[in-house]
């Protein structure tokens, strides 16, 4: 497994070396972000460029695969225009689950608000809730386990926004939001760390009746921060 720290200070240098002043940020988010990393992890590195154009993609694809376990390199790679004009409910999330190893990425985004906040989790909430609705009604149930497991990942998300626009708190990994959660939210993230363990001693039907609950009342409750600032 990969020092994401040793690993960003060796990608940097080789990224001002083919972009130049054209590279305006380098940050790295997800699992490495949280110290939540395993073995299998991805390494979800996120690049803005003054501009992005196919070659730019052919350049950056080689030397992230060039770079020690390059093959599990992931995230995101786009323009500095493209950022400030993106859908503000996706923009929430991201800046928050992203750490700045060159640039500042608050300096390339839009002002965000508690209603940006909001809408990212009315809409993470809703298209969860199709999800699991559309799968309990139509999946096979040898695919159920694995349809919970990435729900149960999505949940997570969702709830890390809720939380911070509740309390003013964005807690970046599942343990530090676990220690502040009680009730169903706590169960849920409890749930997510590890499905098969917590199937074990609970049905699959539980399962989807927990988070479908829950989709439901996340949309109701954020609906009244909607429009405030």
């Amino acid at each position: 497994m990969i020092n994401a720290d040793t690993w960003m200070a060796e990608l940097l240098p080789l990224l001002q070396q083919a972009f130049g002043v054209r590279l305006c940020y380098l940050g790295i988010q997800g699992s490495y972000r949280r110290s939540e990393a395993t073995e299998n992890s991805d390494i979800d590195v996120v690049v803005l460029l003054e501009s992005v154009a196919l070659d730019d993609l052919d350049t950056y694809r080689a030397i992230a695969h060039a770079m020690p376990e390059g093959h599990k390199a992931c995230g995101f790679l786009g323009s500095v225009a493209d950022m400030r004009n993106w859908p503000r409910h996706e923009l929430f999330a991201f800046q928050k689950d992203t750490v700045d190893c060159f640039g500042k990425l608050e300096n390339f985004l839009p002002a965000l608000s508690v209603s940006d906040a909001a809408e990212s989790a009315r809409i993470g909430a809703s298209g969860l809730l199709h999800i699991l609705t559309h799968s309990y009604l139509y999946a096979a149930a040898d695919d159920r386990q694995m349809i919970l497991q990435q729900a149960y990942k999505a949940a997570f998300f969702v709830m890390q926004v809720q939380h911070c626009i509740a309390t003013g708190e964005y807690c970046c990994s599942k343990r530090k939001l676990l220690s502040r959660l009680e009730g169903i939210d706590k169960e849920i993230i409890t749930a997510g760390i590890d499905i098969p363990l917590w199937l074990a001693s609970h049905s699959q039907s539980e399962a989807f009746d927990m988070l479908l609950h829950w989709c439901s009342t996340v949309l109701q409750t954020v609906s009244t921060y909607h429009g405030e600032e």
